[in-house]
């Protein structure tokens, strides 16, 4: 048996990050990769391409979905609540019955624009408190069993018959462009992950360098002797865990290494090919849309941008805690779409974001929130009919789910509207089923 230097399973985990430790290519690949690269660099404003964007935002650990959209009339609320409710005259009014945290101004201005949709008890059945299984629920989409693609990775997968989105590859059988989907996180959400697709992946552009993991011997190694066109054989064990024969993955590691050679230099140019029209506060968040938009703004063929804000695992010390996520949610939100509509491109992005749960409804004794169920959604720009969306709270103890706000939205029909109503695919083939779909958005 040899010693695999490969497998599906390293490159689902690390997707093109380990592929941008090559500096080079095989001799035999260069003819491929300039003819990809002259036929991106001859259509780089996307012309013919799909034109809407989805920006999905992550907010991970658990956002505390009632201190974020405060049901401030509702004395349920502060009685579960006495030391974390956020005060009435506090609370960003919304609507007669919602208001917002008095941190998340950006979410207020957003709301008062018209570009903010809230959906109210975001779940599914049967929830898991768990943060890892609930995170693989919400990036499957798939309740009942453990999966291994990602809703967006499915949909991804389904381009490959060359209905959208554009033809930045060659050819149908290249699948999608690589560029389809860009993740400025360290490792690459499940969400975007395929059976074939496989997305971009970086902490920013820099990143997309041989420098990036020069420490990594182990992967240097082997780009090196792929390189050198020595045997890049797996053995029986990997094969049948990748689901390929030899051939098809010594074409899978070829097609990705073409992918990161054609694509690192357009991106890290695209930081400053464009200027952002606003200014954007100085935290992760925005730092990660402020490059979206450029990006977006710069014509690459991304059809789906992912980021994330960490931090939300709120289980003690909340207010504090809370409050500076709150305003850097806000804050960045705000920042992305006044940029997108001074660029000239708000109308054709939507930002949507999720948590993998919402926190209990009854603090706890150290000044926070365990682990919960249902907690809303915020879809936003200039293409969705703004304002509120499903059922508001009821926390009454007599409608309360294990101690927590049961789902009155199921999140597949959040999906499904964005599957069909917005990025033009088949929701029920993804989806795996029909899910009544919210009328999120205008001119559908």
């Amino acid at each position: 048996m040899s010693t695999p230097l490969f497998s599906r399973r390293l490159f689902l985990s690390r997707g093109v990050q380990l592929l941008s430790v090559a500096s080079t290519l095989p001799t035999f690949l260069d003819h491929s990769a300039r003819v990809l690269a002259a036929s991106f660099a001859a259509n780089p404003q996307g012309a013919g391409r799909p034109n809407r964007v989805l920006v999905v935002v992550q907010l991970a650990g658990g956002n505390d979905g009632l201190n974020t959209v405060i049901p401030w009339r509702n004395d349920d609320y502060y009685k579960a609540r006495p030391r974390l409710g956020i005060a009435k005259k506090d609370a960003l009014r919304l609507t007669d019955d919602l208001a917002v945290h008095p941190q998340a101004t950006g979410l207020k201005k957003l709301y008062d624009e018209g570009l903010l949709s809230v959906i109210q008890g975001v779940g599914y059945p049967n929830p898991n408190r768990s943060h890892f299984r609930s995170t693989d629920i919400w990036q499957t989409a798939e309740p009942e069993a453990a999966a291994k693609q990602g809703w967006l990775g499915k949909y991804f997968d389904a381009c490959c018959n060359g209905q959208d989105p554009g033809k930045a590859a060659d050819s149908k059988a290249a699948g999608a462009d690589p560029a389809s989907a860009i993740a400025l996180v360290a490792e690459p959400p499940q969400a975007l992950m395929g059976q074939k697709y496989l997305p971009l992946v970086f902490r920013n552009p820099q990143n997309l360098t041989h420098n990036e993991s020069a420490n990594n011997a182990k992967l240097r190694t082997a780009f090196e002797k792929l390189n050198d066109g020595e045997d890049m054989s797996m053995n029986d064990a990997d094969h049948q865990m990748a689901g390929k024969k030899p051939d098809e993955t010594s074409e899978f590691l070829e097609r990705s290494a073409l992918n990161a050679r054609v694509y690192a230099d357009k991106i890290k140019k695209t930081a400053s090919s464009v200027s952002n029209k606003v200014a954007y506060p100085t935290t992760g968040l925005a730092s990660d849309l402020k490059l979206v938009a450029q990006m977006i703004a710069a014509g690459l063929p991304t059809r789906v941008y992912y980021v994330t804000l960490g931090g939300f695992d709120t289980h003690s010390n909340q207010i504090s805690r809370h409050g500076i996520l709150m305003q850097e949610l806000g804050g960045a939100l705000a920042a992305f779409n006044e940029d997108l509509k001074a660029l000239g491109h708000v109308d054709r992005v939507t930002t949507m974001t999720f948590s993998e749960f919402g926190r209990r409804v009854n603090e706890n004794g150290g000044a926070g929130t365990d682990h919960g169920e249902a907690s809303p959604m915020f879809v936003m720009g200039g293409g969705i009919k703004a304002g509120i969306y499903g059922e508001l709270p009821n926390l009454a103890a007599g409608k309360l789910h294990r101690g927590d706000l049961p789902y009155s939205t199921d999140f597949r029909r959040v999906y499904a509207g964005m599957l069909h109503d917005w990025l033009g695919a088949d929701d029920v083939k993804i989806l795996g089923k029909k899910f009544e779909r919210l009328e999120l958005f205008k001119n559908v």
